[in-house]
């Protein structure tokens, strides 16, 4: 399988670092083999080293340039070699057709330009999750032309990502280097709204640990993670779902609001406002 052209420079960086990791063993393997036949054709022939480590290349590659081996010792060594060393030897050409097919530099190389993108990026914002909450944070911020890098692992979100042409890496919200990756220490805000109240909580605390001074919005499914995220060292927690029902209440009864007399402030009460933190800003 090649590389997912939709990685992020952190699992780009992991998915070809693994790749190279298992071709550098098997030319380590091919090598032994081939030292090991120049050693027994050397012992079992009488030939020198290097004619010993032609002979084991030869039988490797099957060339088939070099005499038949006239002990029992060198036809067994033929046999190890024809079997293991061959084998061992088309995994390695396998390996690095795939590694320039199937499409893991061209891979690599996007990730890197993702990543020089964001190098370039300051007092942007970072955007943790992006579900439905992520995505119309994104809207709101590209209409406004506030620049922000997203940070998701999901696969399911790359199509959106594609869609929207956003700058994207993909990791989870709670890793130091994913963060870094993205620009933390550069970043004006980061908002916090994975699907995971327990993921918003670690996200947060870790973007504190980073960046002491960073601005932190994040995201309460439920009412006790508010209390929580706040503890983590969020700024502002905004709940969707007591939001869009105080919205919903405050235009059901809006215009009943508007006929009371000397009721001015009624209607402002019913309008929506984030937990704040009481942390010093």
């Amino acid at each position: 399988m090649g590389l997912d052209k939709g990685l992020g420079p952190v699992a780009a960086r992991h998915e070809v670092f693994h790749f190279m990791r298992r071709l550098v063993f098997l030319i380590v393997v091919l090598m032994g083999l081939l030292l090991g036949g120049a050693a027994a054709y050397s012992g079992f022939e009488g030939v020198s080293f290097w004619a010993g480590l032609l002979w084991s290349l030869d039988t490797v590659a099957t060339v088939g340039s070099v005499p038949q081996a006239e002990t029992l010792g060198g036809q067994i060594t033929k046999v190890v070699l024809i079997t293991l060393g061959l084998g061992t030897m088309l995994y390695v050409l396998i390996t690095l057709t795939e590694l320039f097919m199937a499409g893991d530099l061209s891979g690599l190389l996007e990730a890197r330009r993702m990543q020089s993108k964001i190098a370039q990026l300051k007092d942007h914002y970072l955007i943790c999750g992006f579900g439905r909450v992520g995505r119309q944070v994104a809207r709101d911020m590209e209409g406004t032309g506030i620049p922000f890098v997203v940070i998701d692992d999901n696969p399911e979100v790359r199509e959106f990502v594609d869609e929207m042409e956003v700058l994207h890496i993909e990791g989870q919200g709670s890793e130091d280097e994913v963060l870094i990756e993205a620009g933390i220490m550069r970043a004006r805000g980061l908002i916090a709204c994975i699907d995971s109240d327990a993921m918003n909580i670690f996200a947060t605390l870790t973007a504190r640990e980073l960046r002491p001074d960073l601005h932190i919005v994040a995201r309460a499914a439920e009412e006790p993670s508010e209390r929580k995220l706040l503890a983590a060292g969020a700024d502002d927690v905004v709940s969707p779902y007591k939001t869009s029902g105080r919205a919903m209440a405050r235009l059901a009864i809006g215009l009943h609001i508007e006929e009371r007399e000397g009721d001015g402030g009624a209607l402002a009460e019913q309008v929506p406002t984030p937990t704040r933190s009481a942390r010093p800003q």
